[in-house]
């Protein structure tokens, strides 16, 4: 289950929808107490590993990694040209106020939070309204302030205006991480809304290696030391091992041993390790390809 899950994150990590060429603003306000770098920044790398967004809960001496994009089913449509921050949209979808929303048409894309969402005509009018203030609780709020494009004649402005059609979208930052549960060591992530949430109890342990290269040339390097990874940019393909133990307790006669991580030499009885009690072990190592890199 834990493979299952890492790789099916890993899979769809960095897709952006149409990304624009030019830089996105981040229009969440970063002065507000409630903004959390780790869930906000949306630094677009699509996986990384880096110190400042290690969790703190994660267990000493364990590996983790965090993923971005943008929901791919999350996008609806604006149904008029996007002059403001405030825009008619298709269906309201799961979006509510507070909600996080990325706005991109190739060229030009905002990040901004919902204020409120207001809907009229039995429905057939819905409007996303996006304020230059904190109005949820919990959440940073947005800061226009430097916003100015030529078409905005109000005083919350994303950085440009939109065409009709434009999409909109729900981007997220999650972290995947061995954290302790109930019953000892387990694999956790924590999602979009900054909760830390148990997925598979039982894990041990995770181990994270990350290859770097190209379409063309394939994984060049693997990178074990996140701290080796030049470019997050060119990591194509990310390997994870996971050590699972049984739930039961004394299911073997003596202390087992097990090669972890798996892209070990396992013939080689210096990489053999003797469990500390009569639990079964299991080693699982699975190599994912980051689609959106190599497609």
């Amino acid at each position: 289950m834990a493979v299952q899950l890492v790789s099916h994150a890993l899979r769809n990590a960095g897709y952006f929808g149409c990304y624009p060429i030019n830089p996105i603003t981040n229009n969440l306000d970063s002065s507000d107490e409630d903004y959390d770098p780790g869930m906000y920044d949306f630094s677009f790398q699509g996986i990384a590993a880096e110190n400042a967004d290690r969790p703190t809960d994660a267990v000493d001496g364990t590996k983790f990694f965090s993923i971005s994009g943008v929901r791919a089913n999350s996008g609806i449509a604006a149904t008029k040209d996007v002059v403001s921050a405030s825009m008619e949209v298709s269906s309201k979808g799961g979006l509510k106020a507070g909600s996080i929303v990325m706005i991109s048409d190739c060229e030009h894309g905002d990040i901004f939070e919902i204020s409120s969402i207001k809907v009229e005509d039995d429905g057939a009018k819905i409007t996303l309204v996006a304020e230059n203030q904190d109005n949820t609780e919990g959440q940073p709020g947005n800061d226009f302030s430097a916003n100015a494009p030529a078409a905005c004649t109000v005083s919350d402005c994303l950085s440009a205006s939109y065409s009709k059609g434009v999409r909109i979208r729900q981007p997220f930052n999650e972290t995947y991480y061995i954290g302790s549960g109930p019953s000892g060591n387990a694999l956790f992530f924590r999602n979009a809304a900054g909760n830390a949430v148990e997925l598979v109890d039982n894990v041990i342990d995770m181990d994270i290696r990350f290859g770097e290269g190209s379409v063309n040339t394939g994984v060049q390097n693997w990178r074990e030391n996140p701290a080796d990874v030049s470019d997050w940019g060119k990591v194509i393909a990310v390997q994870a091992s996971f050590l699972v133990r049984a739930g039961d307790t004394n299911t073997t006669l003596q202390p087992m041993s097990y090669c972890f991580p798996g892209w070990l030499d396992c013939s080689d009885d210096s990489n053999q390790t003797k469990a500390a009690d009569r639990r079964l072990y299991r080693v699982y190592t699975q190599t994912t390809s980051l689609r959106n890199r190599i497609d």
